[in-house]
């Protein structure tokens, strides 16, 4: 996953090596910026409005982690992508192993950097997957993950308004998830409700189905991808949620 993958409606920035495209989004560097973590939130104004894409497609961010951007299956197999291809959304995933609210990807990026990469990409929509690199944290300092996820989330609402917000919970393999899952998901949850967001809870997605796990037990492997890309996609579409509106 050395470089960005580009399949009809369908971007993936790799999360595993240092890429152009990312860092440049991360840092600021492409696009016109409007936030910054030390500015205040931006009003609703044409620069804040979504904006879709050349394709004429609704245009789409998901933040995430190593199951987000699909780790060690085919670029096209990362679930947001499959999602994305059964709603019809151009999709960019942001995802980056490693990552989590409060704890730095492989690429040094936390959430909030992928927080920022959105604002800039100005998307109709965001998924927002909860993650598993939040549990250390989760287990020894709860608060913690609570406050840094209410933060981004807040941060991300105030700069797109018109966004559609989307939170779901952390993806976990074939084993029950432990408790502290529930701190890293209520959280999210609280926070993109509270935003005025939507929640889908579609469970654990993987309990008792080892055979869509890889070898280590955490990631899904294409199977498994394709399997929560579907799950994704029928839970958004049956709940009714639509990407926010369109830039003129």
């Amino acid at each position: 996953m050395a470089g960005s993958a580009r399949r009809g409606s369908r971007i993936r920035l790799a999360a595993t090596a240092v890429v152009a495209a990312t860092l440049l989004l991360l840092s600021g560097c492409a696009l016109t910026s409007i936030d910054s973590r030390a500015s205040s939130a931006p009003s609703a104004t044409a620069s804040s409005r979504p904006h879709t894409t050349t394709t004429g497609m609704p245009s789409a961010a998901v933040i995430g982690d190593s199951i987000a951007i699909g780790w060690n299956v085919p670029a096209d197999d990362a679930w947001p992508l499959i999602a994305a291809d059964r709603l019809g959304w151009n999709l960019t995933d942001l995802g980056e192993g490693g990552a989590g609210f409060t704890k730095p990807g492989v690429n040094t990026h936390d959430f909030d950097d992928q927080v920022s990469a959105v604002i800039r990409l100005r998307p109709q929509v965001v998924i927002i997957a909860a993650t598993i690199n939040d549990a250390a944290t989760a287990k020894v300092a709860p608060g913690t993950v609570k406050t840094a996820t209410q933060a981004s989330v807040d941060r991300l609402s105030n700069a797109l308004p018109d966004t559609t917000v989307i939170g779901m919970g952390a993806v976990w393999g074939a084993m029950a998830a432990p408790a502290v899952t529930s701190v890293m998901d209520d959280a999210l949850k609280n926070a993109v409700l509270g935003a005025g967001g939507h929640w889908l809870a579609i469970g654990q997605t993987f309990l008792g189905r080892a055979d869509l796990m890889q070898t280590d037990g955490i990631h899904p492997n294409a199977a498994g991808q394709t399997l929560l890309g579907k799950t994704v996609a029928d839970a958004i579409a049956k709940a009714g949620i639509e990407p926010g509106p369109a830039s003129e």
